[in-house]
């Protein structure tokens, strides 16, 4: 299992620094900033569990600079440390002022990752005050099975450049995925995969007469647990909408769906 801590940048616009440290907000979410994931939903072994949240109060030097440290502790339903992320230390430039820096990190749940409920625990220390604040929460991980990984939205086609949730009409995006769990065809040795996307509105229609549709058949190694793959989307106007991502396992009958709701606004 692996961890990745982002670097943040304080960026909300709320006064005030003599309050009590604060971890507010925190969500799990399809990517670094994406959508928020369903509550409750479960996590399948192989994806990576995105989450994001708001510290509150951290003080600031004379440059505007924030000194904390980080620490990340998961555990099983026996209590079990199934996680350990020692304290990470970090440096936040206020840009705009106030009082809120977002931050987000993910953790990586192996393929070999056995089910059950897990606990987590986040501890932001302030380095310059020697406060601490801790937020607490509950997930679990789903048995193995066919389904959708490795959700993210990004700017370009590599995938190294993350976007959140929002974006502006005239924007680009490439949505990527990943199946895992799959099964594979008896004599042709090849998965077969048939992957749809469709996108609602507001008020739940359909945008296009048709979804787009893909398949992964061909040239998949032995060794291959994901099959990774991606839609590019162009986003010509404003609303808010929801991109149905739709998976079947054509060898086996097994289906996989995630929503993935996203806001568009006008250009200024």
């Amino acid at each position: 299992m692996s961890f990745t801590w982002l670097p943040c940048v304080i960026l909300c616009l709320v006064g005030g620094q003599e309050s009590p440290l604060e971890v507010t907000n925190p969500r799990t979410t399809f990517g670094y900033l994406g959508a928020v994931r369903p509550k409750g939903a479960g996590m399948l072994p192989g994806d990576t569990a995105h989450f994001a949240f708001e510290i509150k109060n951290l003080k600031l030097d004379a440059n505007g600079k924030a000194a904390y440290s980080i620490a990340i502790e998961i555990r099983d339903e026996k209590g079990k440390l199934f996680f350990e992320q020692k304290p990470y230390n970090a440096v936040a430039q206020n840009y705009l002022g106030g009082n809120s820096l977002p931050c987000a990190a993910h953790v990586e749940v192996p393929l070999d990752a056995k089910p059950g409920v897990v606990e987590w625990k986040v501890t932001i220390k302030d380095r310059t005050t020697k406060q601490s604040a801790v937020v607490t929460g509950k997930g679990r991980i789903l048995p193995a099975d066919f389904g959708l990984v490795h959700i993210g939205l990004f700017a370009d086609v590599d995938h190294r450049a993350p976007l959140s949730a929002v974006v502006v009409v005239g924007d680009s995006a490439y949505l990527q995925f990943a199946a895992v769990g799959f099964a594979r065809g008896k004599e042709t040795k090849q998965p077969n995969v048939h992957v749809s996307l469709r996108i609602l509105d507001e008020q739940g229609k359909p945008t296009m007469a048709k979804p787009i549709t893909g398949t992964i058949n061909a040239d998949i190694r032995a060794e291959e647990r994901y099959l990774t793959n991606q839609f590019g989307l162009t986003f010509n106007r404003a609303g808010r909408f929801t991109i149905e991502l739709s998976a079947e396992d054509v060898v086996t009958g097994r289906r996989a769906q995630i929503a993935y709701v996203i806001r568009v606004f006008p250009l200024e």
